[in-house]
């Protein structure tokens, strides 16, 4: 034990189970510093002997900063490579559909309306992505409408501005009979009236279709539907139109709405009733209403309209003949007009055929 205590710098010492001491190195001599160890001599199974061991510190020292150092070197390294993977997941997720995003940006720049961008996660990334497609078409929905109510409004005007051309050239170079010049000035007055009734219809649908202009209040549902109606009346007595209605709306109901864009819906619908029923026609309007909806119904005896158009009705400029004649008057906006009075009002519109002759217009609004 003498040339170990040499060898290793380590002083032993041994001594019995009664603490006496039994060996002790050469060198029994302990620093402040030393680290003790001790084990236990058995024979037969019992133990006679404890044997303690003073290590010099340094020696244990140095061993741990050699493993700690390795420890440090190999926690830097997964570190690393945990960093270089998840870098490359960040751009694959997140970078690489970013890229294609601002891609198509760049397309709607230049008109290109109808993106489609290849990610379809189902996280916050996907959600922008498909939102930006639904964009995209609700951008080329608004071109395609905003074109075709420019090429709607550019026919609607060009056919009584050439009608008013044409006949005061004709005025003007003097070629006109005596007794044709009051039905000249007559279908002058008429065209320019169309174009006036164009111009307010625009004007109109324009304030009705901003949700801005809406002075809605809380309303008693029954006393404005019997109010609308007693106006209704009034205003078609001395016109050749049978007219009717039937209040069945909870006397108690209270929504909101515009009293003066409500006055226009009705009006607006009995109106296209007439245009297209003519005159004697028959006109039944109905209110009624439930735990969950106030309904109404306009119904009419006219002919009613093709199951082919009867969903385009409610487009801006649309009527049922498809030469687009004014022989009945009107610009086509009535029916658009009532369908944006009812949507600003949280509400449906919609029309079917009745089952002998006739159209129904259904309004329905959720009672809350």
């Amino acid at each position: 034990m003498d040339e170990a205590s040499k060898k290793y710098n380590t002083n032993f010492v041994v001594k019995d189970v009664e603490e006496n001491t039994i060996y002790a190195s050469k060198k029994p001599k302990r620093s402040s510093t030393s680290i003790e160890k001790e084990g236990y001599l058995k024979i037969s199974g019992k133990v006679e002997y404890i044997v303690y061991g003073y290590f010099p510190a340094k020696i244990y020292d140095s061993d741990i900063a050699v493993k700690g150092q390795n420890i440090r070197i190999l926690i830097v390294t997964v570190i690393l490579v945990i960093s270089l993977v998840v870098l490359f997941t960040i751009y694959r997720v997140i970078a690489n559909p970013l890229k294609k995003l601002s891609k198509s940006v760049k397309g709607i720049q230049y008109g290109n309306t109808l993106v489609k961008i290849p990610y379809y996660g189902k996280d916050e990334l996907g959600l922008l992505c498909r939102n930006f497609e639904d964009m995209g078409k609700r951008l080329k929905a608004s071109e395609d409408n905003q074109q075709e109510l420019i090429q709607a409004i550019s026919h609607d005007v060009k056919t009584p501005l050439t009608s008013i051309m044409g006949y005061s050239k004709r005025l003007t170079e003097g070629k006109v009979k005596e007794e044709k010049l009051i039905d000249y000035y007559e279908i002058i007055y008429k065209k320019s009236t169309d174009l006036k009734l164009l111009l307010e219809e625009l004007e109109d649908y324009s304030n009705i279709n901003s949700c801005s202009k809406y002075n809605k209040e809380l309303i008693n549902c029954s006393k404005m539907f019997e109010n609308l109606m007693l106006d209704l009346k009034t205003e078609l007595q001395n016109k050749n139109v049978k007219f009717d209605y039937s209040n069945l709306i909870d006397k108690n109901l209270l929504l909101k709405f515009d009293m003066n864009k409500m006055k226009r819906l009705f009006v607006n619908l009995v109106d296209n009733s007439i245009k297209y029923a003519g005159e004697g026609c028959i006109i039944n309007i109905a209110g009624t209403s439930s735990e969950k909806v106030l309904r109404f119904e306009v119904k009419d005896n006219g002919e009613g309209v093709k199951e082919d158009c009867i969903d385009k009705i409610f487009h801006k400029f649309y009527r049922v003949d498809s030469s687009r004649s004014r022989e009945k008057g009107g610009t086509g906006l009535g029916l658009a007009i009532c369908k944006d009075i009812v949507e600003n009002h949280e509400g449906l519109i919609r029309a079917e055929n009745l089952p002998d002759k006739g159209l129904c217009i259904l309004m329905e609004f959720k009672v809350e």
